[in-house]
């Protein structure tokens, strides 16, 4: 962790809304920890800061590291940098690598003094046993993410307040997993079903755990226990697809009843919105400044749609009609209409949500898991039958049709396509590509040089340079 990494945790601890840049790197004082844990509201305005975090991870960053690093995101020639990571040109000094590090450990940090010194507090049992599951919770999926883009990485579960000593090494890949396990399984069985209060809606719920551990089963290729934890979520019965495909993404409509979890933007604060629907507009549309970004769906990704299916028509765009009436023409290729915010906050601020995991996305894992364990059963054809009749919008003789009487090598494949479908541009692409093996064959079918060292990102240069202990992934 850098020297400014630490600092700041330290300076930001009790804000519920967090710092919003980097302090001095050498501190003249550290909070006392014993003075900053006295309460309820101090658990809770710390948990929050460990939430606040999760911005600095996920909107454009892990669209950057998760999507467009793969074969359905593209970015037109003007974005030099995200060109550079698309097309591999990477090198471990490329900016969003380091940002990603550091936002995780700051995370993690927070997240390990809520754990450490919330337990310690007099307050409500179980509220203050929530709070601590709801830290365990955002812990793991912060590991999740580094060990799926860095490999081995320091394993970090306690706090520190030394400066200097920050000679951390990585640990072994089955070590940090051994932990996200282990924190997921506490945070599900203390977080609550759901939340009412509008005050906390967004907060991690049992669900949530369950369904991220699923996927870390799911990763780890533990079909049994993957498949189990994600019936689990299904047979609570509190998440459902929405009617609508276009519903998932409409800002009035989130955290509906297929969002399972979910990073919170808003326009409380321009400060406080997404840059995402900025980034996917067609350029022109964009209700601020009429502006727009430069990220789009490669020609593989929208060719690649069967006709009829819905998805499609929601997901990706060539023209945008705006306030006015106007209709605005691409005039570089199919844009991602995933984003769209047409009462945007501000430049690069929108209300748009990340969507970590919705229902969908567990029913395709259940369906994959079942799969694998033994071959197609019903509950597998079910799963995924149910995410393909939505896609048909209705009409009964559109695209895809129901999935039947097929062998457990092209269920597989059927999943793997209805993945791609699904779940275009929400941040899945190349953790799925690489752990069912297709990452580098994907990337050569683009036309894009990758070899084995691209099946993981570099240790940021950055980071090395402040601990000594830190070594390189091979290759670079």
């Amino acid at each position: 962790m850098k020297i400014r990494t630490i600092v700041l945790v330290l300076s930001c601890l009790v804000g519920s809304v967090g710092c919003e840049k980097n302090l001095e790197e050498v501190p003249l004082s550290f909070f006392e920890e014993s003075n900053s844990f006295n309460s309820a509201a101090d658990a809770v305005s710390a948990v929050n800061a460990v939430y606040d975090r999760l911005k600095g991870i996920y909107g454009l960053t892990m669209i950057n590291l998760a999507d467009l690093n793969g074969d359905e995101v593209e970015v037109r020639a003007d974005n030099a940098g995200g060109s550079e990571i698309h097309k591999n040109l990477y090198n471990s000094g490329t900016g969003v690598f380091d940002s990603f590090y550091t936002s995780s450990y700051v995370l993690i940090d927070r997240a390990n003094r809520v754990i450490l010194n919330v337990p310690k507090i007099t307050m409500d049992t179980k509220q203050r046993d929530q709070i601590v599951g709801e830290a365990k919770f955002l812990r793991a999926l912060t590991y999740f993410n580094l060990v799926q883009a860095f490999g081995d990485v320091p394993l970090v579960t306690m706090t520190s307040n030394d400066v200097v000593n920050v000679a951390i090494p990585r640990d072994p890949v089955e070590k940090v997993y051994q932990q996200i396990v282990l924190d997921l399984q506490d945070a599900e069985k203390v977080l609550p079903a759901r939340y009412t209060a509008a005050t906390e809606i967004g907060r991690a719920t049992v669900g949530a755990a369950k369904s991220i551990l699923a996927k870390v089963y799911l990763t780890r290729k533990d079909w049994t226990n993957a498949a189990a934890k994600a019936k689990e979520v299904i047979d609570a019965k509190i998440y459902s697809l929405v009617p609508d495909f276009k519903d998932v993404f409409i800002p009035e409509k989130e955290n509906g009843p297929e969002h399972i979890f979910s990073v919170q933007y808003s326009c409380t604060l321009p400060r406080y919105g997404s840059p995402m629907a900025e980034s996917f507009a067609i350029f022109f549309s964009y209700p601020i400044n009429l502006t727009g970004g430069t990220y789009q769906a490669t020609p593989q990704l929208v060719d690649s749609y069967l006709k009829g299916d819905y998805r499609k028509t929601v997901s990706v765009i060539t023209e945008k009609r705006i306030a006015n009436g106007t209709v605005v023409q691409s005039r570089t290729g199919p844009h991602i209409d995933k984003y769209w915010d047409p009462l945007a906050c501000g430049s690069n601020a929108a209300r748009n949500n990340f969507l970590v995991i919705r229902y969908a996305d567990v029913l395709l894992m259940y369906a994959e898991a079942l799969n694998e364990a033994g071959g197609p059963t019903v509950d597998a054809y079910n799963a995924i039958n149910q995410v393909r009749a939505r896609a048909r919008n209705g009409a009964a003789t559109a695209e895809p049709q129901d999935l039947k009487g097929v062998t457990q090598a092209q269920f597989r494949e059927a999943v793997w396509q209805e993945r791609s479908w699904e779940l275009f541009a929400e941040g899945h692409r190349r953790w799925d590509l690489l752990r069912t093996g297709r990452y580098l064959d994907a990337m050569k079918k683009l036309g894009i040089l990758a070899d084995q060292k691209h099946l993981l990102y570099p240790i940021p240069q950055n980071e090395r340079d402040v601990n000594s202990a830190l070594t390189q992934n091979p290759g670079y």
